[in-house]
């Protein structure tokens, strides 16, 4: 009878794992498991050359539902769109069609919310980086209570310098003649 109550009680332990309802959105991730955990994300880019030295604008999204007040706080720098989501949520009244829309949209390094919603979204433009840079980037960005779901990156447009020629100033006769 004891050694069935012990077998019973072996095979019993790892069905608790089911009852737990812990979030593993909660908390502090390392950035280790956080590349580990986007390895297997699904990339849409279609690259057509890669050059070594080409620098790319990522757009990172993150899960911010299990992040605190502070965290909120300090991601709302001035001139950030807190209302994104919620303009979008109010204008399709549909919170998928809203939550489509609003990763559709893009957005600048000041950043974007879709909040009041599971998953509460951040969306930010990072800075230009080389390819391989831009998944760790994202990872040590992320804070307490954020998770990184989606990176999104565009080759950065180099812009061409003007030639001398171009720079020289020129003043119209119309300019001439007054």
């Amino acid at each position: 009878m004891r050694g069935t109550a012990i077998l019973l009680f072996a095979l019993l332990l790892p069905s608790c794992a089911l009852f737990d309802n812990s979030d593993p959105r909660e908390g502090a991730e390392s950035v280790e498991a956080c590349l580990a955990r986007t390895a297997s994300l699904k990339r849409d880019e279609v690259f057509d050359t890669i050059d070594e030295g080409d620098l790319w604008v990522p757009t990172f999204t993150y899960d911010v539902t299990k992040a605190d007040f502070d965290t909120i706080k300090e991601l709302s720098v001035t001139g950030a769109d807190e209302t994104a989501g919620t303009r979008l949520n109010l204008a399709t009244n549909e919170s998928s069609t809203a939550r489509a829309r609003f990763l559709a949209e893009p957005v600048d390094e000041k950043g974007a919310f879709f909040l009041a919603h599971d998953p509460a979204l951040y969306r930010v433009r990072g800075e230009p980086l080389l390819l391989d840079e831009i998944i760790p980037a994202g990872c040590e960005r992320q804070q307490d209570g954020m998770r990184l779901t989606k990176v999104e990156f565009a080759r950065l447009e180099q812009t061409v310098e003007p030639t001398a020629e171009e720079t020289t100033d020129t003043t119209s006769d119309n300019e001439n003649d007054s």
